[in-house]
């Protein structure tokens, strides 16, 4: 059974194409050939083989395996005890970090989950749905979502595959844009490291050798620009602009500020907005 998606721009950092299960006859295959969107594999029962990049891969219940656009594939399932799987097809800008959170990569096509419940229930739930409502493509998205996070949960947290230049700033602009979205928020480096899949250790020389500052650094002074914008708006006190740069203390925001920026807050405030001199 195989259901389609129709594209949508709404959701264009991850797009559900289509998606279904195939309980397969003896020596069922495909290939080879060559998609021009990704596509995950995950095997409900039974054994077969996949090809691709020369390299051939027997596996069984339990096991799914990656197909990246443009690569020649082939899959075929056992003639003895043929594999019934379920796949999802998708692209999209976040595609990328999602497949590298995962431990997933063309030259490493291949998982295992030792613990498939949640992965089962949210295909289950995925292929059992009906677009009977408003809501249904961004209910799919949403379980799509949901696998990509079962994957990245039990990824092997002792696999360390190669992370090439791209993949490293990748995990920076990922950094960068949590930081942005919620400077706001009592966040940590820490929680930045778990959002982005990483040792906190790792992460931080990763960025630093990077960027040439620390994620701390990188955040303070983000949240003193950002409070340095909101200087400018009369309505806000001192206190508000603390606050909404996630700084509960407001003695210590202005310590961080006059650090970061010369002035202190109401200084940096008055020679700002103070009128300029008349010119004879």
């Amino acid at each position: 059974m195989i259901t389609y998606m129709f594209k949508n721009n709404q959701f264009e950092e991850l797009q559900l194409l289509h998606y279904g299960t195939e309980p397969c006859t003896p020596g069922h295959s495909f290939g080879p050939a060559m998609r021009d969107y990704y596509k995950i594999h995950y095997i409900l029962n039974g054994k077969g083989t996949f090809q691709v990049g020369g390299q051939t891969y027997k596996l069984h219940k339990g096991q799914g395996f990656l197909i990246v656009p443009h690569s020649v594939v082939s899959y075929e399932a056992d003639q003895n005890e043929p594999w019934e799987y379920s796949w999802v097809a998708f692209q999209g800008s976040n595609v990328v970090s999602l497949i590298q959170q995962a431990c997933l990569s063309e030259q490493r096509p291949i998982f295992e989950l030792h613990n498939d419940d949640e992965l089962r229930s949210c295909l289950h739930r995925m292929i059992s749905s009906r677009n009977t409502h408003k809501g249904w493509e961004i209910s799919m998205t949403g379980l799509l979502y949901q696998f990509f996070a079962v994957l990245i949960d039990q990824a092997s947290e002792t696999s360390h595959p190669v992370v090439q230049d791209y993949t490293k700033d990748t995990y920076v602009t990922q950094v960068i844009d949590f930081i942005e979205m919620n400077y706001a928020n009592a966040i940590t480096v820490q929680a930045i490291a778990s959002h982005v899949g990483l040792q906190r250790s790792y992460l931080c020389s990763l960025f630093k050798d990077l960027i040439g500052s620390s994620i701390q650094s990188y955040l303070v002074n983000y949240r003193m620009r950002r409070a340095a914008e909101l200087t400018l708006d009369p309505s806000l006190s001192i206190g508000d602009i603390s606050r909404s740069v996630g700084y509960l203390d407001q003695l210590l925001f202005s310590k961080m500020f006059k650090k970061v920026m010369g002035q202190s807050p109401t200084q940096y405030r008055k020679q700002k907005t103070a009128p300029s001199p008349l010119r004879s």
